[in-house]
């Protein structure tokens, strides 16, 4: 957990974070505080109304005074607070719980939005991830922004009620200060030097309780397993198809691991106890604090009632507010403390808000050409992926021409996934540049240069949309367009099956009647995605890497023929699928170390392509299968 939470703050930067926060949900909804100060402005008005009118009827009963005189005052008081009851309890209490729910989401949209929105590059950096962890324990104790609204609703409430009980008790207060008695300014000072020990203990216990709840586990490691133990198994991310290994594997006792034995740890168990121990002293010392203010407000009563001084009327209001002052200053200090560190919980995900984009956008528009008559090419670049120490590139150059077949091979690691990440500018190169027709590519219009970009990734995914929306990844879509392209990708038998055709939503995570597909439909589903969007370059970052070999030949051949005259770039690891390109290009250790056709290359018996080649062959014949260079 964050360690921040513990740390010593000074008091301007709670009073930062609380007006950030404040700001933060007034801006998202501009009418909230008015509305909650009106409601609880009523909230306080009715029942010290109720209070002066009890005072009232017991000073004209004691005066003698009869029922014709005191009753249109009390109809009429009566009547104003059964309307405003009714107003508050009917009417804005409900507004003010719809307003907390529109808030709440669209707060968390705001989230998911700049995750959306992010640089590719920022959300896989060391500094981001550790971010949403530390966010994800600053929510851990708490309800996030509902949290905000509940403690600001305390707030506001025990503020108002104590002005309202100083306003209503300051006749009574001044009497007290006139008659000068001894006694009532000793119980004073006592009360207030014992409220002051009990307060100083109370929040020795509340910090101990919080640095239970704050704390940052020493091991690292273990930390992010039991989060993401849990995750995996109930949290946010909980899948039901993760169920199946677990099962099969009997993996309870790998996933106890995480989980249950780490909490169960002494070392935790400890903490628990001391976190416990914490609560339990500050509710103690709390409630001995409220019994105090409550006892004391009745003893001075008694003794201002039995002097013989003051009316019926103005002992009862008396009773009431001076309960009410004293327990409203602890209760007004005990919220403002809770709500700085609800403030403060929340400056993660403001962090978060107000990370800004590493990459230029570019400003130059893309030449919109109908020959597709695009050329890319890598000069020297070199690149390494955020809070790595080698470079996954290195000393990268090559050109594509226009209407190239090309395909990448390797090894896992060589830099080739890389390579089509730096192109389709998820990431800019450290060093080197990449141009497009002779320009740099960062003075693009990123969007725009986006588009000439179809890719397949291996980790692909598809969404628990409608198959359209997978396919145009849009909501809106030309339905003959996303059959001819699921038709080319192979789909086109699968798809005569589905009852509602391509609005036939993938998976059950949005409606009951989705459907599931088989890892192969899904391929096609992700090519089809690819045959759509009708760019001029054309990826296959090798998306069919579970499948046989020969399938993913026949898939590999398959689309060559689909994208007919487009550029297009195929990474595999195995070489059988890449022949029919003109040209290959060998990756080993982040740099291209070969580049020719699949003829050329494997007549350099010293080679790296020759040596994968044979390796691979020898595979292919000890199984039964002749495999011809």
């Amino acid at each position: 957990m964050n360690s921040n939470l513990t740390s010593k703050l000074p008091v301007r930067e709670h009073i930062k974070n609380i007006k950030k926060l404040l700001k933060t949900v007034h801006d998202m909804e501009k009418t909230y505080f008015p509305m909650v100060c009106l409601v609880h402005v009523i909230n306080v008005i009715v029942p010290y109304t109720e209070l002066v009118l009890s005072a009232y009827i017991l000073d004209g009963v004691s005066q003698g005074r009869g029922i014709g005189e005191l009753m249109p005052v009390i109809a009429a008081v009566t009547a104003v607070i059964f309307v405003l009851h009714c107003l508050t309890s009917r009417v804005w209490n409900r507004i003010c719980k719809i307003k907390q729910d529109d808030m709440y989401y669209r707060y968390s949209c705001m989230i998911e939005t700049k995750m959306l929105k992010m640089d590719y590059s920022r959300i896989d950096s060391p500094e981001v991830r550790e971010l949403k962890n530390r966010i994800l324990s600053d929510n851990n104790w708490g309800a996030g922004l509902y949290s905000t609204f509940w403690q600001t609703d305390t707030l506001i409430y025990v503020f108002f009620n104590l002005i309202g009980a100083i306003v209503v008790g300051m006749p009574v207060l001044f009497y007290i200060a006139e008659t000068k008695r001894g006694e009532v300014f000793v119980i004073l000072l006592i009360l207030l030097i014992f409220s002051a020990v009990c307060l100083k203990c109370r929040m020795y216990f509340m910090k101990k309780s919080q640095r239970f709840m704050y704390k940052e586990y020493t091991d690292k490691e273990k930390e992010e397993k039991t989060t993401f133990a849990w995750t995996f198994s109930m949290g946010d991310g909980y899948d039901y198809k993760n169920g199946k290994d677990i099962r099969i594997y009997n993996g309870y006792n790998l996933m106890k691991r995480w989980t249950t034995d780490v909490i169960f740890q002494k070392p935790f168990r400890k903490e628990l106890k001391d976190g416990v121990a914490g609560e339990a002293g500050g509710g103690f010392f709390g409630t001995i604090i409220t019994g105090a203010m409550e006892g004391s407000s009745y003893l001075l009563v008694a003794i201002l009632a039995l002097a013989g001084s003051m009316s019926v009327g103005s002992v009862v209001k008396l009773a009431g507010c001076l309960k009410n002052i004293f327990s409203d200053i602890i209760s007004l200090i005990n919220s403002v403390a809770e709500f700085a560190m609800t403030a403060r919980k929340q400056m993660s995900t403001f962090e978060f808000l107000e990370i800004s984009d590493e990459m230029y956008k570019g400003k130059l528009p893309l030449e919109k050409r109908s020959d597709n008559q695009y050329q890319i090419e890598f000069r020297h670049v070199f690149f390494k992926y955020p809070g790595a120490k080698e470079y996954a590139l290195k000393d990268f150059s090559m050109k594509l021409k226009i209407g190239e077949k090309l395909a990448i091979v390797g090894m896992n690691g060589s830099g080739k996934t890389t390579m089509i990440k730096l192109l389709c500018r998820l990431y800019d190169p450290e060093k080197g540049e990449i141009l497009l027709n002779g320009v740099d590519i960062k003075k693009f219009r990123q969007e725009e240069y986006s588009r000439l970009f179809s890719v397949v990734f291996q980790d692909y995914t598809l969404m628990p949309f409608k198959l359209a929306e997978n396919v145009a990844v849009d909501t809106k879509y030309d339905a003959a367009s996303v059959k001819k392209s699921l038709s080319d990708s192979g789909f086109e038998e699968r798809l005569s099956e589905l009852e509602q055709g391509i609005d036939t939503y993938i998976y059950k995570s949005y409606n009951d009647n989705g459907v599931e597909v088989s890892g192969g439909e899904a391929q096609k589903i992700a090519i089809a995605r690819a045959v759509y969007k009708d760019s001029p370059f054309v990826l296959l970052d090798e998306p069919t890497a579970a499948l046989d070999p020969l399938s993913e030949y026949e898939i590999y051949t398959n689309f060559d023929k689909i994208i007919g005259s487009k550029t297009a770039i195929y990474i595999s690891h195995r070489l059988s699928s890449c022949k029919f390109c003109e040209k290959i290009a060998v990756f080993h250790k982040g740099k291209l170390i070969q580049i020719g056709s699949h003829e050329e290359l494997v007549k350099e018996k010293n080679g790296k392509y020759y040596e994968m080649w044979e390796a691979q062959a020898q595979y292919y014949r000890e199984n039964g299968i002749e495999v011809h260079a």
